[in-house]
């Protein structure tokens, strides 16, 4: 019986993979746009929405940018301005116009995981058959067939199976068709990492691509400030040399290469643009509340954040404001670890997307604010990594992910108490933060230390 339960499951996950990508992307479009339609009926019935509360101030801040005000005009508004200008068909059209173009970049992030890991998957393959075939003294040709090739390290499977890790993942769907924006600049991000990794070996195209990776990194930073973290490990991708002592380093930093330079040039071109028009437009108003306000920003309201119990404390009167000091040593450990990751993975495009992933990973759970949107940032770039942690049994992944959904369920009764039952639970709140901080640093070390590079199991008969 357990091996008839087995063999059911094999044959399930072998029918999803022979499923075409175009097929998968249906199916996914299909599924969101139930989700938005429930979204309006949910809302119209229900006390506690559907549609996430950040949706509803960019829609107002739309409806000032069509009345030819500011954004800004509207109360906690922080956010650039082109989340308002795309969210203007919401006035003009319909009120769910925005989370239809969220979804569609939702599905665009999935498009751009699908061709970044089957191009990677293919390339290691090809340079593995030829280090292969000169240990033979065979003939190398310059496009290897994938006929050799074990039917589960396919490219095709693997880029298959880490979309629809991303379009099946039921918490980025709910949060794409909340309304949230995550997904448009989680776009841009790994469209970044997508642009660097294509422009190897590319000769003078490679050029242009990483330029055009600058722009697509400055907008991106642009729409919200975490990418910058990313800069370094994408300036170190981009060495001809690697670093092994600080003379290197900054070696590397006071005299960049072409490559270098031209991911600079592009991402300052970008930010640049953009944020000087916004500023002609709306005024030191834009600069206050779309940066620095983050810079500053207090939020007493729960979530997941080590931090929250410190601020909603801090935040009572007659308590004085945490010192510098203390607010530095709050921070180190989370600038050191960003540091540390961008030299380890950094310099080497191959290990790249893990980078960014673990950058994305520490950056979340040090943050003085975390909500469930935040997770985004790094869910989206966590697909093009599966499958280089073979060395994670489906135990162990399993052990891992339940361990992180109950870190997640245990803060989530405090806050429950709290917000609809009015329980003064704000200490517990802050123990079970501890409890998830905890939690997601003993899943970044699990994850560190089974990573590894892709292995292929190929047919020697096939390939000889």
């Amino acid at each position: 019986m357990k091996q008839t339960k087995t063999e059911a499951n094999l044959g399930l996950g072998r029918r999803i993979l022979q499923t075409s990508f175009r097929t998968h992307i249906l199916i996914s479009a299909l599924l969101r746009l139930a989700l938005i339609c429930y979204a309006q009926i949910h809302d119209s019935q229900s006390a506690v929405p559907y549609t996430d509360i950040d949706y509803k101030v960019v829609t107002d801040g739309a409806r000032q940018v069509l009345a030819g005000e500011s954004p800004f005009a509207r109360h906690t508004y922080r956010y650039s301005p082109i989340m308002a200008y795309l969210q203007t068909l919401n006035i003009l059209l319909h009120p769910a116009c925005g989370k239809l173009l969220y979804a569609t970049f939702d599905l665009l992030i999935a498009t751009l995981i699908y061709r970044l890991v089957h191009r990677e998957i293919k390339s290691q393959y090809q340079k593995t058959v030829q280090h292969l075939l000169s240990k033979f003294n065979r003939p190398q040709e310059s496009d290897q067939s994938l006929d050799a090739l074990d039917e589960r390290s396919h490219p095709e499977n693997l880029a298959r199976a880490s979309a629809c890790f991303w379009l099946y993942n039921p918490l980025t769907a709910v949060i794409s068709t909340r309304g949230s924006g995550d997904c448009f600049s989680s776009f841009f991000v790994i469209l970044t990492i997508y642009l660097l990794m294509r422009s190897e070996h590319r000769g003078a195209r490679s050029l242009w691509l990483i330029f055009g990776a600058g722009l697509a990194h400055g907008l991106v930073i642009h729409l919200r400030l975490y990418p910058l973290l990313f800069s370094l490990a994408y300036y170190l991708s981009l060495s001809t040399s690697l670093i092994r002592t600080p003379l290197d380093f900054l070696r590397q930093i006071l005299r960049p290469n072409k490559q270098q330079l031209c991911l600079v040039i592009g991402t300052l071109i970008s930010l640049v643009a953009f944020t000087w028009t916004f500023y002609s437009l709306y005024g030191w108003e834009y600069i206050y509340e779309a940066y620095l306000y983050h810079f500053v920003r207090k939020d007493p309201r729960h979530n997941f954040s080590l931090q929250f119990l410190l601020q909603y404390l801090g935040g009572a009167t007659g308590v004085a404001e945490p010192s510098l000091m203390l607010k530095l040593l709050v921070m180190a450990p989370q600038f050191l670890l960003i540091f540390y990751l961008s030299l380890s993975f950094g310099q080497f495009r191959q290990t790249l997307p893990f980078c960014i992933f673990a950058l994305a990973f520490v950056n979340v759970t040090y943050n003085s604010v975390v909500t469930s949107q935040y997770f985004i940032w790094y869910l989206a770039i966590l697909p093009l990594c599966l499958n280089n942690f073979k060395a994670l049994s489906w135990r162990k992944c399993s052990s891992l992910l339940i361990l992180w959904l109950l870190a997640q369920a245990l803060w989530l009764l405090p806050a429950y108490l709290l917000e609809f039952r009015t329980w003064n639970t704000f200490y517990w709140i802050g123990l079970q933060g501890a409890v998830f901080f905890a939690t997601n640093g003993y899943i970044l070390e699990q994850l560190l230390s089974h990573y590894g590079f892709t292995q292929f199991k190929i047919s020697y008969r096939k390939l000889l």
